[in-house]
């Protein structure tokens, strides 16, 4: 169990970042996602799902950051970015990470990753996917206290297989899974960011529209149903021993 002083620590911090996250809301240096981000993620795709729909679910998000924190690069156009993997106090000083590590040799438990986008102005952001929102750099760091572990810049960025898997991803390879996918997307919808709720949703449907999405899956279920009555045939016509 985590000592008084480790408590207090917690307590503090949450005190401390109630009243800079306010702050910063009120002075636009903490925001959600803009539409031309979400409209440059469109089609992205990963997994067969957009990049616009997944990075605005927070059950597709929490645990996943350094996936995701590669994948809202995407979205970042021409500007300059790297990806920074660094041990932060939201981690590191909660209470219950504390205890699970209290006696491991893992001195990184706090790890995380977010990605910096250097816009034209010069003003640095910080995307923290996890959060699901966008911070000033300067105000992200004196949230988060960040311990820097690793840098990553755009061109190691950019020749990373990973990255360019994502960017050669044939969609068409994965679409005849949506119909298991699609039904918990939609459900998820209900747990994301509430001023995400309705961008997400008209995320869903345009590209349900643009693949034809009904279509896909009644050819699904029609050969769904083709398969069931070969197989009743083939046990019905099948000779007894």
């Amino acid at each position: 169990m985590a000592t008084k002083l480790e408590r207090l620590k917690w307590e503090l911090f949450k005190l401390k970042n109630q009243g800079l996250i306010l702050s910063g809301f009120k002075k636009g240096l903490i925001r959600p996602y803009d539409d031309e981000l979400i409209e440059n993620l469109r089609h992205v795709y990963y997994g067969g799902i957009p990049a616009s729909i997944l990075l605005l679910l927070d059950n597709y998000c929490q645990g996943k950051c350094y996936d995701r924190a590669l994948l809202i690069t995407f979205g970042f156009g021409d500007d300059d970015f790297r990806l920074v993997d660094a041990d932060i106090d939201s981690i590191t000083l909660q209470p219950r990470y504390v205890d699970k590590y209290r006696n491991s040799s893992d001195i990184h438990y706090g790890n995380h990753c977010f990605a910096e986008r250097t816009t034209k102005d010069g003003t640095t952001w910080v995307y923290d996917t996890t959060a699901g929102l966008v911070f000033e750099k300067d105000l992200y760091y004196k949230l988060q206290s960040p311990k820097v572990t690793t840098v990553i810049d755009k061109q190691q960025v950019i020749n990373n297989i990973e990255y360019q898997e994502i960017k050669n991803a044939n969609m068409e390879q994965n679409k005849h899974v949506l119909p298991l996918i699609m039904p918990h997307i939609e459900e998820s919808v209900e747990k994301a960011l509430p001023f995400y709720q309705a961008i997400v949703r008209d995320e869903i449907e345009l590209f349900k529209k643009e693949i034809n999405y009904d279509n896909i899956e009644k050819a699904i279920q029609d050969d769904m149903r083709e398969s069931i009555l070969l197989y009743y045939k083939m046990k019905k016509n099948k000779p007894k021993p």
